[in-house]
């Protein structure tokens, strides 16, 4: 369990073919062991090695289908959280690191103090966002400012979270990992007829 605040921006520096598997080497200056947990841009994967500035994590072929992990390549910024603990404020929202799959930035607009960013998703999401709800865009905690027609999401980012993540280098037309809110998804699965 993550809380969508992004600790690094690490950098993919190898990426490695295992079958339908990758083994990714993060930089990373995370205190992390193996075993644990990391949300790599959204994907929780498992630490499977560590050295002294960086880890090595495994994100199997299902992830690198569902996610944007398969596209990304050596010099890749990438978005880091370390797993949620008893200590550690829950300043974002509830975020499982299992992405339900990859949106497209259909729009930015830079207005004086903030980034505006549409992402556009599939149609069997769409009960699932409502305006001021939580939805993490590559593992970074956001409020959906407006539900669009498309079906598209409207978030608005402040500089300081444009600083502390990859979200200020997204250009329209970029895919990116969407988690939508596990609250949501419960209340949909049990008001099923």
């Amino acid at each position: 369990m993550f809380t969508g605040i992004i600790e690094e921006v690490g950098i993919l520096r190898r990426v490695t073919t295992r079958g339908e598997n990758k083994i990714l080497e993060i930089e990373t200056s995370l205190e992390l062991r193996e075993g644990d947990s990391l949300a790599v841009s959204g994907a929780c994967l498992t630490i499977v090695e560590v050295g002294e500035d960086w880890v090595k994590a495994a994100a199997t072929g299902e992830t690198n289908k569902r996610t944007i992990l398969g596209d990304l390549h050596a010099g890749s910024r990438i978005n880091l959280e370390r797993a949620l603990t008893l200590q550690k404020p829950l300043g974002g929202h509830l975020v499982q690191g299992h992405v339900d799959e990859k949106g497209k930035v259909a729009a930015l607009k830079k207005t004086q103090d903030a980034w505006h960013i549409e992402v556009a998703f599939s149609k069997g999401f769409a009960d699932l966002v409502v305006d001021q709800g939580s939805v993490a865009i590559d593992g970074v905690s956001l409020t959906v400012l407006k539900k669009l027609p498309g079906p598209k999401l409207l978030v608005n980012i402040i500089p300081e979270t444009l600083r502390r993540t990859t979200l200020s280098g997204l250009r329209v037309g970029d895919k990116v990992n969407l988690e939508f809110d596990i609250i949501a998804k419960y209340v949909r699965e049990h008001t099923r007829p």
